[in-house]
């Protein structure tokens, strides 16, 4: 079929996106498409614009809810409770445990993580091509693909006005020891800065996959079930043939009706978790010896500072702003700041000295380190239950770790901060 290479400037904001409400379903349903698509994260919901504008009949199945602009409240822990998978507390064995924060909604992991947007670098693509034997994925080929998502996305750096305080104070520090600083570009024109991106934009100007590309899709032709959960990839000798799952209430957890959708095509775009996941459960993918295995997560560290001055570090944009001088080592520098109910959860102390740092929250900074990880994880298969995720850190990223944390004290510092607080139990405070 032909295909529409049209590029959407703007969101789809303006539209309602008839997501079918899998909780809502009454008997039990049927499709016969062309493509179904497990996910509606970044990788589903592209492939369901992309596949609906072409011409194919396309079926996207989400586990998670629909939860829209209304839904999203300045309660965190509901909101984390809600949105996030197993209420956002899943996290990996060995050492050291790692909380994954991985999306339970329509729109996946976009809608509730900060809204990031790099390009992937050169030198990974360059790397999946030597490596793996991925070919066609130059900077040169690639830059009209991200320009497209960026485009539908409207992604550009983040404005003064909603940098906030936190953001400002760490960039005193940057410049006061010569180090490269600057605004981090987001999916998000029109931010208020409101600063509760990682639960649900009430502005609905992060143009996470729940708001761009699925209302896009939806208007191309695409139908989207949330609350539905993929079970059983069907097929025919060795192809692909569909899919059966289960609609289910989200607040009992109780099964109600099952759907089968007849599909010459089926893209599992579960994330790293979810997709080996389902193809384990069946059966599928196991002659590689690769399912599960070679689990890269991006581990990150964090400081916060205690200033004299009030930083009111939950107004503006707690991910607005990056240190990139040594990209080359694999480490960034880039902004965060936690809402009360994460920082109480975050602080390295307990007791009287506990209440007095959350009496001061709005004098505290915050800003993180993450590394791009040569550590490799595995998911842990155990019969149909959830699989853990068994991940040590190396000792080389943890050395990276280390230099990052060192960076963060050595610039808070220079920002005027009195007090750094570590992420280390033995050395909790500087």
């Amino acid at each position: 079929m032909p295909r529409n290479d049209s590029i959407h400037h703007g969101s789809a904001q303006g539209m309602v996106p008839k997501v079918i409400e899998g909780d809502l379903i009454t008997a039990p349903v049927t499709e016969n498409v062309d493509v179904c698509i497990i996910g509606s994260g970044a990788g589903g919901a592209v492939c369901a614009l992309e596949l609906a504008e072409a011409g194919f009949s396309v079926v996207v199945l989400e586990s998670g809810g629909h939860y829209r602009r209304k839904d999203f409240k300045p309660d965190g822990v509901a909101m984390l409770t809600q949105m996030y998978f197993d209420r956002s507390f899943f996290t990996t064995l060995g050492n050291p445990p790692i909380i994954l924060p991985i999306g339970n909604t329509v729109g996946g992991t976009t809608t509730i993580n900060s809204g990031t947007c790099f390009r992937t670098p050169e030198k990974v693509l360059k790397h999946w091509n030597w490596a793996f034997g991925v070919e066609h994925c130059s900077p040169k080929t690639m830059d009209a693909y991200f320009q497209r998502v960026e485009d539908i996305l409207q992604v550009g750096p983040v404005p003064e006005d909603v940098l906030g305080k936190n953001a400002k104070f760490f960039r005193k520090g940057v410049e006061s020891l010569g180090y490269h600083g600057k605004p981090l570009v987001r999916n998000a024109p029109g931010c208020q800065g409101l600063g509760h991106c990682v639960m649900g934009c009430r502005e609905d100007a992060k143009q996470g996959t729940n708001i761009s590309y699925i209302p896009l899709a939806i208007k191309a032709g695409a139908k989207v079930y949330s609350n539905c959960r993929a079970e059983e990839i069907l097929h025919d000798k060795f192809k692909a043939a569909g899919v059966k799952g289960t609609f289910f209430d989200p607040s009992t957890n109780r099964e109600t009706y099952s759907i089968k959708v007849k599909a010459k095509v089926v893209i599992v775009a579960g994330g790293a978790y979810h997709s080996p996941w389902l193809l384990h459960n069946n059966k599928l993918c196991k002659q590689s010896g690769a399912l599960g295995k070679y689990l890269h997560l991006h581990p990150a560290s964090k400081c916060m500072a205690l200033f004299d001055e009030e930083v009111r570090g939950w107004e503006g944009v707690p991910q607005g702003y990056c240190v990139d001088d040594y990209f080359h080592e694999g480490i960034m520098l880039e902004g965060i700041f936690l809402t009360p109910e994460y920082t109480a959860l975050a602080l390295p102390f307990w007791g009287k000295k506990h209440m007095e740092l959350m009496a001061n929250y709005s004098r505290l900074a915050s800003f993180g380190v993450m590394v791009q990880d040569t550590s490799r994880g595995r998911l842990l298969f155990a019969g149909k239950r959830h699989p853990a995720i068994w991940y040590n850190l190396n000792q080389h990223d943890f050395q990276r770790i280390l230099k990052g944390v060192a960076l963060l004290a050595e610039i808070f510092f220079a920002a005027g901060a009195k007090k750094v607080y570590l992420p280390f139990p033995l050395f909790p405070e500087i």
